[in-house]
C-alpha cells in the first residue's frame, strides 16, 4: 500500500467486511441467527435477543477478522469457520493489531467480537483458547491515556460561555457554529449523556419545554439500561438554549453543501442545515477541548469527568452520580469516589513527609 494515500485508520487493511462480502457459509449462518422465526414473536436465532447495535458490533468485529485474512492469509477464508479460527491466527490477528497502532483496551473489544461471532458461526467449535489470549493481552494492559481526567467539569462550562459569549462579533455562519459547539460542550457538562442520545436530541420528543422548563426524556428504548430516563436542564441554562433555537439553530438549517440531509427536529445542525453524525460531534468535541486543555476529551470522557468532579469535590455525593450517568448499579461509580479518596491519601501522605523532613531539618 503506497505511503500518503490513507489516513492511517482508512487505510484498507484496518476496515471491516460488511456481511455482504463474507465467505458465503459465514453470512448464510450469520442472516440466519439475526432471523426471528416470526414477526409477531421474539424467537428465533440466536441473536434475535440482542438490540439491532449489538449484532452490528459483532458483526464488525467478525469483518474485521475476515478482512485481516484477505491481507495475510486469504487461503484461510476457504476453509470452515473451526478451520479457520486457530491458535496462531488468532495471534497473528493479535499482533497486527499491535502492530497498526491499537491499543490493548481495543485489541480486548477485538477478540470478544472474534469470540462472540466464532461461537454464533460454528457453535460446535472450541475458541476457548481466544479467552486464554485476551488474558494474557489483559496482564499487559496499559490505558492508551490515564482514564482520570485531569480537567474537571467547571473549566470545560467556562470554556463553554466563553466560546458562546464570543460569537457577538463573528461572521453570522462562523457565529453559529461556535455557539452550537459550545453549547454542546455546556450541557454535555451539565447532562453527560451517551453521544448517540446526545446527538439524536430532537424537539418535542427527547427536548421538551414544558412548565417553563426545559426537559430530557428517554424512552426505555433509547438508553442502554432499557429504563426510562428524565432529567430538567438547569434554569441557567434555558436563555443559552434559547438563543441557539432562535438564532443560530435556523442559521445552520438553512445552509446547504455536497451532501444533505433533511434536519426535521434535531437539535444539533452541521455546518451544511444536516443533522449532526455521532463522528461529526465527537471530532467536534475533541478538537475543541485538545486545543484548548492539551488533551482530547471525547464525549463519553463526560460522563467520567461529571464522576471526577463530583468525587473530588463532593465525595459525599457520589451515589447522586449513577442515575445522572444511567448506570444501572453503583458499582461503576463507586470507583469514581474510591480513585478521588486514593488522590486524597496521597496528598495527605506527602504532607506527612514533608512535615517530618521540616521538623528534622528544624
Amino acid at each position: 500500500m503506497s505511503g500518503g494515500r490513507f489516513a492511517p485508520d482508512k487505510a484498507p487493511e484496518r476496515q471491516s467486511l460488511p456481511v455482504a462480502k463474507w465467505p458465503e457459509q459465514d453470512r448464510i449462518v450469520w442472516e440466519a441467527a439475526c432471523t426471528p422465526t416470526s414477526i409477531l414473536e421474539d424467537s428465533g436465532g440466536e441473536l434475535t435477543h440482542l438490540a439491532p447495535i449489538s449484532q452490528r458490533k459483532t458483526a464488525k468485529g467478525w469483518g474485521r477478522f475476515i478482512n485481516h485474512l484477505r491481507f495475510n492469509d486469504r487461503n484461510a477464508l476457504l476453509e470452515p469457520v473451526t478451520a479457520r479460527v486457530t491458535l496462531g491466527r488468532v495471534r497473528g490477528y493479535v499482533r497486527r493489531l499491535e502492530e497498526l497502532g491499537n491499543s490493548t483496551h481495543t485489541i480486548l473489544c477485538r477478540l470478544q467480537e472474534l469470540a462472540d461471532a466464532a461461537r454464533i458461526l460454528a457453535p460446535d467449535g472450541d475458541f476457548s483458547f481466544i479467552n486464554r489470549i485476551a488474558s494474557h493481552v489483559r496482564a499487559q494492559h496499559r490505558p492508551a491515556r490515564p482514564k482520570h481526567n485531569r480537567v474537571m467539569a467547571d473549566e470545560v462550562a467556562t470554556l463553554a460561555y466563553r466560546l458562546m459569549e464570543e460569537t457577538s462579533a463573528m461572521l453570522p455562519k462562523h457565529g453559529a457554529i461556535q455557539y452550537r459547539d459550545g453549547l454542546i460542550l455546556l450541557l454535555l457538562t451539565h447532562l453527560p449523556l451517551r453521544r448517540k442520545n446526545f446527538t439524536a436530541l430532537t424537539l418535542g420528543e427527547s427536548l421538551v419545554f414544558r412548565q417553563g422548563q426545559w426537559f430530557v426524556i428517554l424512552t426505555p428504548a433509547q438508553t442502554k439500561t432499557h429504563a426510562h430516563f428524565e432529567a430538567s436542564l438547569h434554569c441557567d441554562l434555558g436563555p443559552w438554549l434559547e438563543d441557539y433555537l432562535a438564532l443560530h439553530r435556523p442559521f445552520l438549517v438553512a445552509q446547504t453543501g455536497r451532501w444533505h440531509a433533511d434536519a426535521g427536529n434535531r437539535l444539533w445542525i452541521s455546518s451544511h442545515g444536516s443533522p449532526l453524525t455521532e463522528m461529526a460531534l465527537y471530532d467536534r468535541v475533541s478538537h475543541i477541548t485538545g486545543a484548548v486543555f492539551g488533551e482530547n476529551i471525547s464525549p463519553h470522557q463526560f460522563r467520567d469527568m461529571a464522576a471526577s468532579t463530583i468525587a473530588s469535590h463532593a465525595p459525599e455525593h457520589i451515589h447522586a452520580a449513577a442515575p445522572l450517568l444511567g448506570h444501572a448499579t453503583l458499582r461503576t461509580t463507586e470507583k469514581f469516589y474510591r480513585q478521588a479518596r486514593a488522590q486524597e491519601g496521597q496528598k495527605r501522605y506527602v504532607s506527612i513527609i514533608q512535615d517530618i523532613r521540616r521538623k528534622a531539618h528544624g
